[in-house]
């Protein structure tokens, strides 16, 4: 067993984008929520070989990714995952030049990360890491997103502040407004998980390769749906603003929407969040909801005060 010398502890929730989507990321205003469940990561110094030892475990308690790096030079001496294992030794090469502290090599250090929730949820298994490591490190989170994550970082802001945020970029820089967000109507409103995980660079290119039918009309509408939203009094003037906001990026996106590919005949409300087709949508409740869901395969159905996280 290592002797340990010394331990610390660093911890992030998660997020998920209510509104916003790839609009962010030409000035729109989008609303974030931090989630109950996130991930932490512990360091431990020992005074074995000055090597990092990484461990990465999932929900249940399973090592999903391993590493050992060479101190200070970071070089990769094993790695169950390649390209983890590289995406990893680029942040903590970051967070070094800008941190000269960080890392010394004249000490070992066995790091643990543990995540709260499963990996194909998109509640931010790389956003979440990236902040407790700036956090490790002392340093702005913003540094460490790189070209590895071209988003617009409003995920970022989300798990450093863990309060539901209005989150724009004003010339490529965030701008980030903490709110309140409770609404009466909380207990109507679940979050349902489609069985598979977007991969958000390819739909940030795809919406990219649609830019020429975005106008500033259509970012004015999204920004006035995301301040509105906070204010609804009532369940029926919530689903009217997600329905309009669906309907904007269906025909920017010239794709169906989410409950038009799979819940056509549903009454209630089905809204993406975040990259479209994948992850989770929120749905407002109907009665039979859990039956007419599970029958067509999807058990994921988690209420919103079991998801969204409350200070």
């Amino acid at each position: 067993m290592h002797r340990h010398r010394y331990k610390r502890f660093f911890y992030s929730h998660g997020k998920l984008l209510l509104t916003g989507e790839y609009f962010i990321l030409y000035g729109a205003y989008g609303l974030a929520l931090p989630t109950i469940k996130g991930q932490s990561l512990t360091i431990f110094g020992h005074n074995l070989s000055s090597v990092l030892h990484w461990k990465s475990y999932d929900e249940i308690n399973q090592l999903w990714f391993e590493g050992v790096f060479q101190l200070p030079s970071l070089d990769i001496c094993y790695e169950t995952e390649k390209n983890t294992a590289l995406k990893l030794r680029d942040l903590l090469l970051k967070s070094k030049k800008v941190q000269k502290n960080f890392l010394p090599n004249e000490l070992g250090i066995y790091v643990k990360t543990q995540l709260e929730f499963p990996r194909n949820w998109g509640l931010g298994s790389s956003s979440t890491l990236i902040n407790n490591i700036s956090k490790w490190a002392k340093i702005d989170p913003y540094i460490l997103l790189g070209n590895n994550f071209p988003g617009s970082g409003y995920d970022i802001a989300c798990v450093s502040i863990s309060k539901p945020i209005i989150y724009k970029l004003w010339n490529q820089k965030p701008h980030i407004i903490p709110i309140e967000f409770n609404p009466p109507f909380k207990d109507q409103l679940f979050f349902l998980h489609l069985n598979k995980k977007q991969n958000t660079c390819d739909e940030i290119r795809y919406f990219r390769s649609n830019i020429s039918n975005i106008s500033n009309e259509n970012i004015e509408s999204i920004s006035f749906i995301t301040q509105k939203i906070p204010f609804c009094k009532t369940l029926k003037e919530f689903e009217e603003l997600l329905l309009k906001h669906e309907k904007i990026i269906s025909k920017i996106l010239n794709l169906p929407t989410i409950k038009e590919i799979y819940f056509p005949d549903y009454l209630g409300v089905v809204k993406s969040l975040g990259a479209w087709g994948g992850d989770f949508v929120l749905v407002s409740s109907r009665k039979g909801m859990k039956n007419y869901f599970s029958k067509k395969g999807f058990n994921t159905l988690i209420s919103f005060d079991e998801m969204i996280f409350k200070i």
